[in-house]
């Protein structure tokens, strides 16, 4: 469902921004069309930062609850992932973040520390 919404969001910010290209192109409503064009950029931008969170793949296409900082799930990691040296503190929740690395694969997972 979630991935369905974002579509719908970026088909909606794609068509807005050809509408206010639209406006600028035909009547020359230059005002209202570039009102239009960062609206619709406006949303395909946030589309693509709250996708480029600390969640991963299997977790989003899952569904599951955003875990504490942004990161994973409370719970288990998969097999494999080991904790790195790397963190980070999350600058919109100012939690503490480390870094978990699945070593045969590259694969980087986000957990919130306590």
């Amino acid at each position: 469902m979630l991935a369905a919404a974002r579509v719908i969001l970026a088909f909606v910010g794609a068509i807005t921004i050809l509408l206010g290209l639209g406006l600028i192109l035909t009547n020359g409503a230059r005002f209202s069309g570039f009102v239009t064009i960062l609206v619709g950029g406006a949303i395909l931008i946030v589309l693509l930062y709250e996708r480029s969170r600390y969640r991963s793949v299997e977790a989003d296409r899952r569904n599951e609850s955003t875990g504490p900082g942004g990161g994973e799930p409370v719970g288990a990691l998969p097999v494999g992932y080991r904790a790195t040296t790397e963190v980070f503190v999350d600058p919109s929740s100012g939690r503490r973040m480390r870094v978990y690395l699945q070593a045969t694969t590259g694969d980087r997972r986000y957990v919130a520390e306590d």
